[in-house]
């Protein structure tokens, strides 16, 4: 029993993964690295950050935070903003494409539930549901 389990979870994450390079792919998101990609999701939870706040979010240099930014929005994946109270301040926001990224985890989600459901008829979705409930 547990060894028929191991395998249904493992094909269940093999199914996540390629929902995840289908996100991925419609995005055209193959060249980010996982860190990149962690990185956009901090800018998405904090509403205007500096260079100098990322660099010590993830005790990175300010020189390589900088260089990064601008790959990213190059990539229309962020903007900067000028702070209104001090010219020298500059804050990174996400474009519609970044906030897209930022969400990649949600979206992998959504569309691996619309792969099972295409799959599966409604009785065994629901079934589904019950089950996955309980954990």
């Amino acid at each position: 029993m547990s060894q028929e389990l191991s395998k249904c979870i493992s094909k269940l994450t093999s199914l996540k993964g390629k929902c995840y390079e289908h996100v991925l792919d419609e995005l055209h998101l193959e060249e980010l690295s996982f860190k990149q990609l962690q990185y956009i999701k901090k800018l998405n939870s904090d509403e205007g950050v500096t260079v100098s706040q990322i660099a010590e979010a993830f005790d990175l240099s300010k020189p390589t935070v900088t260089e990064m930014i601008k790959k990213f929005v190059k990539a229309d994946i962020v903007y900067k903003v000028t702070c209104t109270h001090d010219g020298r301040v500059h804050y990174i926001k996400l474009t519609e494409k970044g906030k897209a990224i930022a969400t990649l985890e949600t979206k992998t989600v959504e569309h691996l539930g619309a792969v099972i459901s295409e799959r599966l008829d409604d009785a065994d979705v629901e079934q589904l549901i019950k089950i996955l409930e309980k954990l």
